[in-house]
């Protein structure tokens, strides 16, 4: 099934419309605010490529790549070609976590490809993966439901509690060093942006996609001072 539109283009198998269905509601506005953050006048139709088979999801990506190496046995999605492409389970709890994290793919996915492209200017060795990974959970709007200062608190905690390590941040890339029994490398990158956005000005917030140096500064020690910000701030509500 395809499906066009002057923002995206969508294949998916039928099976995922119980995904797809809601993406106009959800990416449209996002592409708009991409544009203004990244200051892109024109850009050209996103293209989705979603799969409920992994077996044809990879052999999709090979065909891409030309070679049967280079796809990680854990990967469900890669932004190859500027696409998004991935494969999704055709019977995912509806309104689940997992449920969520799929429905906002696209605009997950979209922060990555244009942060490459117009700030990493294509070069991956200038990536910092914790950076680029708490931007897209934070911009997306798949932690959406985190505005809600209960919610938050209690993942918060749950977070702090999980965190057996504070891992060097800026040396993490995907995989097992990214998250594992120790620590969540992903809800410690989203935690970290938030932390960011709190303390900085807007402007100030947005210039630092393009200043490395910085990041990596923050990087160095912004687990623990996040930790003690938000533990200050909502003092004997946070563990």
């Amino acid at each position: 099934m395809k499906y066009d539109t002057s923002k995206y283009v969508l294949n998916s198998p039928e099976t995922l419309n119980y995904i797809t269905d809601r993406l106009d509601d959800i990416i449209i506005n996002k592409i708009d605010e991409y544009k203004k953050i990244f200051k892109i006048e024109n850009l050209e139709p996103l293209k989705i490529n979603y799969f409920d088979d992994i077996e044809k999801f990879r052999n999709f990506i090979y065909e891409i790549r030309g070679r049967k190496d280079t796809l990680p046995s854990y990967a469900v999605g890669t932004y190859d070609n500027g696409m998004i492409n991935a494969y999704i389970e055709p019977n995912i709890i509806i309104g689940s976590p997992k449920y969520i994290e799929k429905l906002y793919l696209p605009c997950h996915e979209l922060f990555h490809i244009l942060y490459m492209k117009y700030i990493l200017k294509n070069d991956y060795s200038k990536r910092i993966v914790w950076y680029d990974e708490g931007m897209s959970q934070f911009l997306s709007g798949e932690k959406e439901e985190l505005l809600d200062e209960d919610k938050f608190i209690s993942y918060f905690n749950k977070v702090k509690d999980n965190t057996k390590i504070i891992p060097e941040l800026n040396n993490l890339e995907h995989g097992n060093s990214f998250s594992n029994d120790n620590y969540d490398g992903y809800a410690l990158s989203y935690l970290s942006i938030r932390y960011l956005n709190e303390i900085l000005e807007e402007q100030e917030f947005y210039d630092l996609m393009s200043d490395f140096d910085q990041i990596k500064k923050y990087g160095n020690t912004i687990i623990q001072d996040m930790f003690n910000y938000y533990t200050d701030k909502f003092n004997n509500r946070v563990k």
